[in-house]
Order: structure tokens, then C-alpha cells, then sequence
């Protein structure tokens, strides 16, 4: 196509949007078309074929060279310039009429206009108008659809000529102090020497950092930035170091300078946390870590040499690789860190590790020890928020929680993990600790068991107690030559739902087995309600599975009042009496936790001068949260069942009121002096 020919189809575009714009045309450009019949205007505000809109937004404008590549700079090789349309919501607007304006500009349409594609894209290519000229220069843009008109979008750009070339680049100083700085200039030109201004100049180096990483040129082409020896995270350069200068249009050139080895003046423990290890056999990680940091005047410092040694700790640790307890001389990271891995072994204690410097400066680790790390047997225990339970009711909770600790009495590692089982109800199967504690909910709900007792088990891996005859920190069984005896071994376990420290397999008691075939000889120690173990189960090893029991009671609100003394029937028959309340008929539990027992008194015998009272005077008020349940066959005789009441002034035909107040539910019984 010629010139002639370009102009000419370039007109016909300038007079269709001239048509649009004025009503005339066909289609719409905004994804809309005219389907009148008529050549009426039905339409209000559209009558054009575009779609009517309330806002047209134009974007920045963005240059690209011929490879696509993002640019400011527009040379004798021209640019692409680019903005998207867009309508209130931020949906691309197609079909609106875009125009570019800029002085010493050569546009690709003659009209400098473009219309937008399906998604708002408008783009038009840009040439100077003279390949001599240089300087900043505004380019603007303008989009128009509907009537509707957007408000200009503007962009500085430089003109700078092709044949740009780097000249006298210079560093004031090649010889930089750990951490120095220099001033690097140049000159920016054109091939015949002309001195070139508004040309951006890029500086970059592998090592440092700039005071201005890019400038641009000004009077006779000069350019001028500050140099650092370190970069933008304060890490220390060192060595020779090549300084890079270049231009959009591809011009290059540099210097270099030779900074000296910077000098390590300080080295620091920088681990934050305490390290807690656990010995070998613990099940927990088989190795840690600590870092020590080195500085050179505040800033770390890489590359460095550390000797790391091992000041004191249990015999059978090893520090930077198995097997070693030896000093060892490592370099320090790109962040001046040396890591130093531990590998515990299983005897617990302190440790302490020693980093020095070539120059005598030293740091010592703080805060690490190595634990035996597994629950032992002796320190397993449970606790709850309260033990007696409304069984009246789904949904009343009781938190128990789970507390371990090692043979140290130090806390298990955090997510050791305690499970539990219950008879009746529902309870959480597991909970993992945090600093050697974790709960869980038990709840009420189906099933109840029929004596309104439930057995809750909790079980985890640990090791059993023993006595360290020899001293060493280590269990070495008497099998094994050693002279360490267990305190209470234990085998396999159950879930104890009757309370007779056995196992009874035709009840379908929960059974955990360690070991499959019994042995022949036992060494376990008495099962009990507590720490039920089954006989002919227990080796002479360390690790066992560790277990506790607890008894719980779901108890009704309405109670079972038993008379012990001073009542016969409806009467009472002495100033002082007693009696019990339980939480169910079978008298095995008590009256759910929080159970209130009070006594009053109505005065029938206004005859006589006296005045009739009455207090309870022995008894747990209220029912406690936590108790001692006993066991099922014994319970109807439990103090925790137990009151006594006085009376003072009462006379025959008083009235005297015992009121039972549970969590949902109040009983009065009434008797007469």
C-alpha cells in the first residue's frame, strides 16, 4: 500500500467515526447492535448503535519497543504506545475513539487516533519527527465513545538519538574500605562526540548497591552516582567488583573496584528460643540446630572461619556430624551464620557449645539441653473440671486434662500425643500436649452406663519408672548386664468398666496389647482401678505404654434420699439427724457436681415461746467438682453422700424442709419434728 493509498483509507476511518459519533452508522462498537427497523432514534442516549455509558476511563500509557520490550526512551527506531479503555464498572470499552498528542511526534495514522478492540486495547506506533532530536517531551491521550469523553492520560518521554555511547566512566576511587563507598561518573554522547542530555542510565553491580541506580543524563551529558560496598541488605562486599553502566538503546560500559576483606570484630549466639533435645530413644527429632552470627562493625559477615568445639555436655552428644566431638573449623554463610547441627545421644543434660574467631573472640551457646524427653510412668496424671455429670440431660461437659512430664520431671516434647477411651458417652480420642499438658471434653449422651459410672482411659507412649542403680542416666536392665530395676512394670492394660482391677473379656472391656503371647513368668505389679495391667504381660525394657483411669459419674438431678438417723419416716425424731442423697436409685453415684443441700424450718407451735431452726452442720455443700467416687460397691456408704442437721427450739408438729437444688432440677422433702 502507498502513502497515497494509506491516506486516503485513514480518511475514510476519520469520516465513519465522524458518522458514529454524529448518530450515523451501523452496529455499535460496545458489543451492542442496532436492531430497529425503523430509522427512528429508539434508543434514549444510544441511538449512535453504542451502548450507552456513564464513565470512559483511559489507562496509563505504556511504550514498547519492536521486540515488545517495556521502554521510556523513543529513538530514531520508534515505539509503540498502548492504553486500555475502560467503562465505569472496568469492562474494556470496544470501538472508542483514542487520540495521541505530542510535539516532534510522528504518529502512525495521520490523524494520531485509534479505536479500541474487543478489550479496550488501543495501540499506535510513534516515531520522532527528526532523529536528531532530544530532551523530554509529554505524549497524551485522550478516548472518546458515546459522547462521553475521558479525562487525558499524560506520560513523560525521552527522545534520545540511537547512537548513544557511554564515554569516561569513572570511580573516584579504586581502592574501597570494607564497606566504603566512591562516587562513579560518565558521560553520556553520540558517536560523533556530541554531548547527549535526558538519557537514562542504568547502573548495576553483582556485589553493592547505589545511591541511585538510575540517572539520567543532564548538562553536557554528565551522569554521576554514589557506589556502596555493601548491598540493599547490608551484606559486605569484597574483591574486585565490576561497576556496569547502560543505556535503553543497548550502550554499555564500566569500571571496577577492588574492596578490601572486611575484619570480623564480634561473633554472636543468635539462636532466640531455648533448645530442648530429646535423648535418642525419645521418639522426638534425632538432631537440632543452633546459629552463631558473625559481625564485622554491626554488619554480617560471610565467609568467615568459626572453630566451633563443645564446652560441656552428656558424654554420648555429637555436634556437626555423627560421631564427632572434636573442634571443627567451618566458614560462615552468605548471612555471616554458622549453623551447628546437635545429635543427642541418651543420657540428658546441659549443653554448651563454643564458637571462636581467628582473633580470639568468642561467643557460648545459652539455653540447650538434652532431656530424656518421653512421659514416664511415674509422672502421668489426670485431673478434671468436675466428676459428676447430669445424666438427665445430652451435652453437660467435663475438660479432662492430661499432665506428662519426663523422668527429669521436665515437659514432654509439644505434640506428644495422649488417647483416651470411654465406657459411656462421648470423650475426644485424642489431644496433643503443649508444654507437657492437653485436654479433652467428655460429654453426656448415649450410652449411659445402667450404675451411672464411666470409666474414662487415657494411654501414651512413654517409659517406665525405674531406679538408676549405676548413675549414668541410662536403663540397663539386670537381662542385659546391667543392675537397673523397674519400680512398676507394666504390660498389656484394659478399660476397667466394672471397677475390679481385672479384666474381664465376656464384658467387652477395652483391651490394649503390647505383648501377644503371655509370659511365663510375672513381673507386673498389681493391677488397679487407677493403673489397670494384666499379669504375665511385662518384659524388662524401658518402653511401655503409659495409662491412667478415672472414674466418672452420670447423675440425676431428682435424688434418692436415704435416712441414716434421727428420721423415721416422715418424722424427725431427734435434734440431730442424718441422711444421704445419691444421684440414682442404685446409690452409686452422687448428685451431679455443683448439687446444693439446704435446710428450713416452718414454726406450727406458735403456743410455746420458742423458735424453731435448723442447719446442716456436716456434709460436702455443694457437691464438689472433683471427689473420691470409691467403686461401685462400696459407694452407698461414701462421705461424699453423707449430711447432718441440727435443730434448735423445735417442738413436736414443727415442719422441717430438706431442699435439694441440682443444676436443673429442685427437690424439697418435707418431715415433721
Amino acid at each position: 500500500m502507498n502513502k497515497k493509498q494509506l491516506t486516503l483509507k485513514l480518511s475514510v476511518i476519520a469520516v465513519s467515526v465522524l458518522l458514529a459519533s454524529c448518530g450515523g452508522g451501523g452496529g455499535g462498537y460496545y458489543g451492542s447492535n442496532d436492531s430497529s427497523s425503523s430509522g427512528g432514534n429508539n434508543n434514549s442516549g444510544g441511538g449512535n448503535g453504542q451502548t450507552p455509558v456513564a464513565a470512559v476511563n483511559i489507562g496509563n500509557i505504556s511504550l514498547t519497543d519492536s521486540n515488545g520490550n517495556p521502554v521510556t526512551t523513543i529513538t530514531n527506531q520508534g515505539v509503540t504506545a498502548q492504553v486500555v479503555v475502560k467503562d465505569g464498572s472496568g469492562k474494556g470499552i470496544s470501538g472508542a475513539v483514542v487520540t495521541f498528542t505530542g510535539s516532534n511526534m510522528v504518529f502512525g495514522t495521520s490523524n494520531a487516533t485509534a479505536l479500541t478492540n474487543a478489550e479496550g486495547v488501543a495501540t499506535i506506533s510513534i516515531m520522532p519527527t527528526d532523529p536528531t532530536i532530544t530532551g523530554v517531551y509529554a505524549l497524551s491521550a485522550t478516548a472518546v465513545y458515546n459522547n462521553v469523553t475521558s479525562t487525558p492520560s499524560s506520560l513523560s518521554i525521552v527522545f534520545s538519538k540511537q547512537d548513544v555511547v557511554i564515554s569516561n566512566m569513572l570511580a573516584a576511587s579504586k581502592a574501597l574500605e570494607s564497606g566504603g563507598s566512591t562516587l562513579v561518573s560518565l558521560i553520556t554522547q553520540d558517536s560523533k562526540g556530541n554531548y547527549q542530555n535526558n538519557v537514562a542510565v542504568n547502573f548495576t553491580a553483582d556485589c553493592g548497591s547505589f545511591s541511585n541506580s538510575s540517572v539520567t543524563s543532564s548538562n553536557q551529558g554528565n551522569i554521576a552516582t554514589t557506589y556502596y560496598a555493601f548491598d540493599s541488605k547490608g551484606n559486605l562486599c569484597d574483591g574486585n567488583q565490576e561497576i556496569r553502566a547502560t543505556t535503553s538503546t543497548g550502550a554499555t560500559n564500566s569500571t571496577s573496584v577492588s574492596i578490601a576483606q572486611a575484619i570480623a570484630t564480634s561473633i554472636i549466639y543468635t539462636t532466640k528460643d531455648p533448645v530442648q533435645l530429646g535423648i535418642n530413644a525419645s521418639g522426638s527429632s534425632s538432631s537440632g540446630q543452633i546459629e552463631f552470627t558473625v559481625y564485622s562493625n554491626g554488619t554480617v559477615l560471610k565467609n568467615q572461619d568459626v572453630t566451633v568445639s563443645l564446652e560441656k555436655a552428656p558424654t554420648d552428644l555429637n555436634f556437626i556430624r555423627l560421631g564427632n566431638r572434636t573442634a571443627q573449623t567451618v566458614k560462615s554463610d552468605s548471612a555471616g551464620k554458622v549453623t551447628v547441627t546437635l545429635y543427642p545421644g541418651n543420657i540428658p543434660g546441659p549443653v554448651e557449645i563454643k564458637a571462636s574467631l581467628p582473633s580470639g573472640l568468642s561467643a557460648l551457646s545459652k539455653n540447650v539441653t538434652v532431656t530424656t524427653g518421653r512421659a514416664t510412668q511415674k509422672s502421668f496424671s489426670l485431673s478434671t473440671s468436675k466428676q459428676s455429670l447430669q445424666t438427665d440431660k445430652d451435652g453437660d461437659i467435663a475438660t479432662i486434662t492430661a499432665m506428662l512430664a519426663d523422668r527429669n520431671s521436665n515437659s514432654v516434647p509439644d505434640g506428644t500425643v495422649v488417647n483416651f477411651v470411654a465406657e459411656g458417652g462421648k470423650v475426644d480420642g485424642s489431644c496433643k500436649t503443649v508444654d507437657g499438658e492437653c485436654s479433652v471434653n467428655l460429654r453426656t449422651q448415649n450410652p449411659r452406663p445402667a450404675n451411672g459410672r464411666v470409666t474414662v482411659l487415657a494411654y501414651v507412649e512413654g517409659d517406665k519408672s525405674y531406679t538408676d542403680k549405676d548413675g549414668d542416666g541410662v536403663y540397663t536392665s539386670i537381662s542385659a548386664g546391667g543392675t537397673d530395676t523397674l519400680d512398676n512394670n507394666i504390660g498389656n492394660f484394659f478399660r476397667d468398666d466394672n471397677e475390679n482391677a481385672t479384666y474381664d473379656s465376656g464384658n467387652g472391656e477395652f483391651l490394649y496389647k503390647r505383648v501377644a503371647t503371655p509370659y511365663a513368668t510375672n513381673t507386673c505389679t498389681t493391677s488397679s482401678v487407677f493403673q489397670p495391667n494384666i499379669p504375665y504381660t511385662c518384659d524388662d525394657q524401658l518402653a511401655t505404654t503409659l495409662r491412667q483411669q478415672m472414674i466418672f459419674s452420670f447423675a440425676s438431678d431428682t435424688p434418692t434420699f436415704i435416712d441414716n438417723y434421727g428420721i423415721n419416716g416422715n418424722l424427725i425424731t431427734s435434734d440431730s439427724f442424718g441422711f444421704q442423697v445419691f444421684g440414682n436409685s442404685m446409690l452409686t453415684t452422687p448428685m451431679p457436681s455443683g448439687t446444693t443441700i439446704g435446710i428450713s424450718t416452718e414454726d406450727n407451735t406458735d403456743a410455746n415461746s420458742q423458735s424453731c431452726s435448723a442447719k446442716i452442720v456436716s456434709g460436702s455443700v455443694p457437691v464438689p467438682s472433683v471427689m473420691n467416687l470409691e467403686s461401685s460397691s462400696s459407694f452407698s456408704s461414701s462421705a461424699v453422700t453423707r449430711y447432718g442437721a441440727e435443730l434448735k427450739g423445735c417442738a413436736t408438729g414443727d415442719r422441717i424442709l430438706v431442699t435439694i437444688t441440682a443444676p436443673n432440677k429442685v427437690t424439697t422433702f418435707r418431715f415433721t419434728r
